[in-house]
């Protein structure tokens, strides 16, 4: 595991995401992208999705067009990020962990499905499931 410390608006959330082999680069990429989803940075995230992303938050909604990203990011500003794990395999990846703030705890796991194999590729599909468990 590996820790770090990333400043967000006004809160420094503790980040702790797993180690990789280093051959695969979308760990890279996966972990990167669900840190920018826990701060709320919406900018980040959309940078990585395509125009025509689909994101299901399962239980709540499928969301698609522009500024997706203001719709799925969660409403609390975490203290603590841990990724338990990040898969990938072709133009696939997923990852699982949990979120810490004072407001509670959420626990989640996100499906991606990249637009191509290309490191570059953009994500066209994302499915959440992310259970709250408020303080």
């Amino acid at each position: 595991m590996t820790i770090s410390l990333r400043e967000s608006w006004l809160l420094i959330m503790e980040t702790r995401l797993p180690t990789d082999c280093g051959n695969a680069p979308r760990i890279t990429i996966v972990g990167d992208f669900i840190t920018s989803w826990a701060e709320g940075d919406t900018d980040a995230v959309t940078a990585w999705l395509a125009e025509d992303v689909t994101w299901t938050v399962v239980g709540k909604a499928a969301y698609s067009g522009e500024r997706v990203a203001d719709r799925v990011c969660p409403a609390i500003s975490p203290a603590y990020l841990e990724v338990t794990s990040i898969i990938t395999h072709g133009r696939l990846a997923s990852c699982d962990g949990f979120l810490e703030s004072e407001a509670g705890r959420i626990d989640f796991s996100h499906v991606f499905r990249f637009a191509s194999t290309a490191k570059t590729a953009r994500i066209r599909d994302v499915r959440s499931y992310c259970i709250d468990h408020p303080t």
